[in-house]
């Protein structure tokens, strides 16, 4: 999306601690606050907010390091990636990332980002160790999701104005071929074998279902609900389910990846944004923009266990180690 923020806040050195030394719980839960210009700790444990750390304009991508010591934000209005380092809480170096860095994937093993560039129509490939873009190439207009498929080998970039998922290899970084999905994609996310990829379209209400062997859309799921804008999208470490973000569904649907169709809607907060779960799947995390909260929901039993408070414009979320 082309929103901006106006306001403009300094990057402190050091977080805004609540209490909560960083070692006291694991797991950790980050959420972007796109018009706060934060990042918010939660404590999963405890589902309480531990801390806020103050990076840069415009953060709205997140991710972490395979150790999970480094986050990594997205800083649109930065034209770059803060690094955080989690157990200190505090910013501690940035990342040239090209014209405007909306979201990204890193690879597995962590020496690569891959951003997507929005105002520039472009994806970049970036040396985490060398804190430099060492490749680009040209996609969709108005490129946002980005995904690396397990093995690393494929990346997936969404363009929202094309209505295109950029199929680009890794090594060396070039696009291979161009997708057709449905109308305003967001994001994308590979199941945990890397044979299928699911891509959410917000206008067109559907998620569409890619064949990544054999690089073709095989089919499309409609969500059949009232104000649905698909957005965010995440997949159990199982397998068998995938939860999509509905937007102003104010719902996170649940997929059966063996239909393809949806099982549940699961009430949640305010316009449901970002998605997350933790390593084991046990649970998922919303962060809802217009309610600046996030909802962490019980997939056992399917229903929120717990609301805990954001900060303005919650955006993205991510759960560490």
């Amino acid at each position: 999306m082309r929103a901006r923020t106006l306001v403009a806040a300094a990057c402190w050195a050091g977080s805004v601690a609540l209490g909560v030394s960083p070692a006291s719980a694991q797991p950790f839960a980050y959420v972007s606050n796109e018009w706060a210009n934060e990042i918010t700790v939660i404590d999963v444990a405890s589902k309480s907010v531990v801390a806020k750390i103050p990076v840069g304009k415009r953060p709205r991508g997140l991710g972490l390091s395979p150790d999970g010591r480094q986050l990594y934000v997205a800083l649109g209005s930065e034209d770059a990636i803060a690094i955080v380092d989690t157990a200190e809480r505090k910013v501690i170096g940035r990342i040239p990332a090209g014209s405007d860095p909306e979201m990204f994937a890193l690879s597995p093993d962590g020496s690569r980002i891959y951003a997507s560039n929005e105002d520039a129509n472009s994806a970049s490939a970036i040396d985490v160790r060398a804190r430099r873009v060492i490749a680009s190439v040209a996609v969709g207009i108005e490129p946002e999701g980005v995904a690396v498929s397990p093995d690393g080998r494929w990346i997936y970039v969404t363009s929202e104005s094309t209505h295109t998922v950029a199929v680009i290899q890794s090594r060396p970084f070039k696009l291979v071929t161009t997708l057709l999905v449905g109308s305003r994609p967001r994001e994308t996310a590979f199941t945990p074998d890397g044979s299928r990829a699911y891509v959410t379209a917000e206008i067109g209400g559907v998620i569409s279902v890619i064949d990544v062997h054999k690089k073709a859309v095989i089919g499309a799921i409609k969500l059949e609900r009232e104000g649905a804008r698909p957005k965010g999208v995440v997949v159990h470490p199982n397998g068998k389910r995938v939860y999509v973000s509905t937007g102003s569904g104010n719902e996170v649907a649940v997929i059966d990846t063996e239909t393809n169709r949806a099982l549940s809607y699961i009430p949640v907060g305010r316009r449901p944004w970002g998605l997350a779960l933790t390593r084991d799947g046990r649970l998922l995390l919303t962060a809802n923009g217009v309610s600046e909260d996030v909802s962490i929901i019980d997939t056992e039993v399917g229903r929120v266990v717990a609301t805990v408070g954001a900060g303005k414009g919650a955006w993205g979320v991510v759960v560490g180690p």
